[in-house]
């Protein structure tokens, strides 16, 4: 295993585990942040703590709510200077178990030596925005003030 794809791991395993401080350590302090679709769904964010921000507060995608999800599987795929992880995985609030999100993603983690320099989310933001449709008031992201 290279050693980009032990940090691309080990940045995955610290993220799910809630450990902000080990992931912030793994990023470059000019790290950028993508994911596809557009604001509130997707957008970009800068800077080891902008991104550390998004990725705590559910920036992008859905947003915080009572989810279960599984994964499906996940495929690693190391390249010259990044890690490129597919995802398919299945997402639901826990208030309707029978409408469920069968998503599958890309994300590309580039480095700029030992350090995660932008990570990049390629997925369906459509399937997204039908599940906002159909749920908008259980979603605190997006309930109306």
């Amino acid at each position: 295993m290279s050693r980009r794809m032990e940090l691309a791991k080990a940045y995955e395993k610290s993220l799910f585990a809630g450990d902000r401080a080990a992931v912030g350590k793994l990023f470059h302090d000019d790290i950028v942040y993508w994911v596809a679709g557009a604001p509130r769904i997707g957008g970009e964010w800068r800077g080891r703590e902008g991104v550390l921000d998004a990725l705590w507060n559910r920036e992008p995608g859905l947003g915080a709510a009572d989810w279960v999800s599984e994964d499906v599987w996940r495929d690693w795929y190391d390249a010259e200077d990044r890690v490129i992880v597919e995802i398919r995985e299945r997402s639901w609030l826990k208030s309707h178990p029978k409408d469920v999100m069968d998503q599958r993603t890309c994300v590309v983690i580039r480095f700029r030596g030992e350090k995660i320099a932008e990570i990049r989310e390629h997925t369906d933001s459509h399937i997204y925005e039908e599940f906002l449709a159909r749920h908008r008031g259980e979603l605190p992201k997006f309930k109306q003030h």
